[in-house]
């Protein structure tokens, strides 16, 4: 459908066609008019397929613009989505007078409420904040009409469950709400079931939870030679824009201080950065200035990051779904993307894990060699040069270019010199081959891996009377796997996963085995970590007699 052919305010038409709108979305076209009518809406439909601007349009369309209170609630799950939200809004709202202000914390709650008290008509928050300023009295639901849940299933993921279910109580019994999600669990009908009225439901996602348009690769390596793998992969695929994730705070710290020491144009976002640098480095992604972000799963989350031409795996996740939200940020409109993902032998579980949830293979692939990185190089160079000279005006080289010639230097001497100012041609690591081949003994387990041995019969490699012991209150009740308390261990305490072993998965509790020379970054990391969706620590326990 045309944006003409929808019966909607002249200004928001202006404004969308000043964005370059042309046509809705098929989200954007099948839950407009219901939302304008009044009706409650759940939308299932992927991040990039114009949701925002599928509730955002009739919303603003049945905005009563003499009021200048509190006519809209628009809930996300992150800072930086609610921030995005809201930009968008105001771009949608370009040639309107319509008011709009983002709320979350790591920002001076006093600016926002000057904010709220001085005229909004559209709030976007995260529950938190919104419950603040709720208990503040200062957002009231005297005329809000619509309430929005964005990215629904992430909220209830990331446990805003109770905060929801507050918000929600303190709404009028009579407001409209409107709750769009990737994925449609249980907790998200629950909502459904217990806030909607009749809710209208539109599906836009296929059956298939990956894109076509992904090319999906793994490559099997071992995990110190991680970063040289990743670097390597950049200099082949040389992607415009490029999403690497990790598991944990620390390991995007330490992969992005190793990738700028190699000289990469790369920055990271995480959890403990602060909210505004957060924002200037997604800035800095979306506009060109940086080509490499290296970011966790919870500070990426929601964010809508255009023109993602590949999304690498430095860990690979935990959980499957994962997995498919983090490489859903490329292959996007219908353009070719590419995952890759670096896993160890002894993650090659969670690759079969991932094959059966998305029912896909994922292609296994051999590192490039250093000599095939400095050949295709070199050829980049070449072709750089060659369009230079096709496309540029060097009248005002020549003079200085005949110059060197007619010195006592060849015009071969001459180019190899500038290249050689000009061009790295080094590959940093000695490591001929980084790949990691997995041994019949290896490939073995890696198949059985997760089936219906007991536990006990899992990872039991080593000398264990050698071995640290820890306890942790996780266990089969909470349908915790070995790889689950793997991962956890070795991605939060730095560790190679090859260092956890012995993993005995009881009814509600759990033990594994750390080398000795483990046990300060164990102790000191394994603190208040998820596994699960429980909190729990650590402990380590008297030696067996």
């Amino acid at each position: 459908m045309l944006i003409r052919e929808l019966n909607v305010k002249e200004d928001i038409i202006l404004g969308l066609e000043a964005m370059g709108f042309t046509e809705f979305t098929p989200i954007q076209e099948r839950v407009i008019m219901p939302i304008i009518a009044g009706q409650d809406v759940i939308g299932q439909a992927h991040t990039g397929t114009g949701k925002t601007a599928a509730f955002a349009i009739p919303v603003l369309n049945n905005l009563d613009l003499s009021i200048d209170k509190p006519q809209c609630l628009i809930l996300c799950p992150t800072r930086e989505l609610a921030v995005q939200v809201r930009k968008e809004i105001k771009t949608i709202s370009k040639f309107m007078n319509v008011t709009s202000t983002a709320v979350y914390g790591g920002a001076p709650i006093v600016d926002q409420i000057k904010k709220i008290k001085k005229g909004s008509q559209i709030i976007v928050g995260t529950p938190g904040r919104t419950i603040d300023l709720i208990n503040r009295r200062v957002l009231k639901f005297d005329h809000i009409k619509t309430l929005v849940l964005d990215e629904a299933d992430e909220m209830l993921k990331m446990g805003f469950k109770e905060d929801i279910d507050e918000i929600l109580q303190n709404a009028n019994e009579d407001i409209q709400t409107l709750l769009f999600s990737a994925t449609i669990p249980k907790n998200v009908l629950n909502i459904k079931e217990k806030y909607q009225k009749n809710p209208v439901f539109v599906k836009t996602v296929s059956d298939e939870i990956t894109s076509d348009t992904i090319n999906q690769s793994y490559y099997v390596v071992k995990h110190q030679n991680k970063i040289e793998a990743l670097a390597r992969i950049i200099d082949i695929y040389a992607p415009k824009l490029a999403l690497v994730f990790c598991n944990t705070k620390n390991k995007v710290d330490e992969v992005a201080e190793k990738m700028i020491e190699k000289g990469y144009n790369c920055d990271k976002i995480h959890g403990d950065i602060k909210q505004s640098t957060r924002m200037e480095v997604l800035n800095k992604f979306n506009n060109g200035i940086i080509n490499l972000l290296i970011a966790t799963d919870v500070a990426a989350r929601g964010l809508d990051i255009k023109h993602v031409e590949a999304v690498i795996n430095y860990d690979v996740p935990d959980k499957e779904d994962y997995y498919v939200h983090r490489i859903g940020r490329t292959g996007r409109a219908g353009t070719q993307g590419y995952s890759f993902t670096l896993s160890s032998s002894k993650e090659m579980d969670k690759i079969q894990n991932i094959e059966r949830f998305t029912k896909k293979e994922i292609n296994k692939r051999n590192v490039p060699t250093a000599e095939k990185v400095l050949e295709v190089k070199k050829s980049k160079i070449a072709k750089e040069i060659m369009k230079t000279i096709e496309m540029e005006d060097l009248s005002d080289m020549k003079q200085m270019a005949n110059e060197l010639y007619s010195s006592d230097y060849d015009a071969e001497d001459v180019i190899a010199a500038l290249l050689k100012m000009n061009y790295d041609f080094k590959v940093a690591s000695d490591v001929t081959d980084l790949n990691e081949h997995i041994g019949k003994r290896n490939k073995v387990a890696s198949r059985v891996y997760g089936d219906k041995r007991s536990s006990n019969e899992k990872r039991s490699f080593g000398d264990s009377s050698m071995q640290d012991r820890y306890y942790i209150g996780v266990g089969k009740k909470d349908k915790v796997k070995p790889s689950d308390i793997l991962g956890a261990v070795a991605g939060e305490s730095g560790i190679p996963g090859d260092s956890v072993a012995k993993i005995d998965i009881y009814e509600t509790f759990s033990f594994f085995n750390v080398a000795p020379e483990h046990r300060k970054a164990v102790l000191a990391n394994m603190k208040n970590v998820r596994i699960k969706g429980r909190t729990v620590s650590a402990e380590l326990t008297k030696k067996r007699k």
